[in-house]
């Protein structure tokens, strides 16, 4: 009988645990990244490297670039030919790309980033 009111008292205390848990992620604030002063942020695809287009304008990776997906995990130079999609970056002093980060369109930390210059005709590519 002592190992059922430990078993009933054991569930009862995980189930609010787990309800508190629900109630607190419902509530999270979405998270605002902050981006360093001088990103761009445009339509990207990645050619062979180290080519990237962005809003039809053709920019070069500089070495030792850095590339974060919306996880903000690191994507190796070997994976990124033929990767489309929306991103934040930064040039250096040469003109290279030296970062880079994936976002979400939907993001709300992009209304904060200039948008890239364009050379698209119709739209971006």
């Amino acid at each position: 009988m002592n190992r059922v009111l430990r078993l009933a008292r054991f569930s009862v205390v995980c189930a609010v645990f787990a309800a508190a848990w629900q109630l607190g992620a419902a509530h999270a604030a979405p998270v605002l990244r902050m981006f360093p002063a001088g990103s761009l942020q445009g339509q990207a695809w990645f050619g062979a490297w180290p080519q990237l287009q962005v809003n039809c304008v053709d920019y070069t990776l500089g070495p030792g670039v850095r590339v974060l997906d919306p996880a903000q995990r690191a994507l190796l130079t070997g994976q990124l030919p033929g990767l489309r999609g929306r991103i934040v970056f930064q040039r250096d002093a040469q003109g290279n790309v030296f970062r880079v980060w994936f976002l979400d369109p939907t993001d709300p930390s992009l209304r904060a980033v200039p948008e890239a210059p364009s050379r698209c005709l119709f739209g971006n590519a």
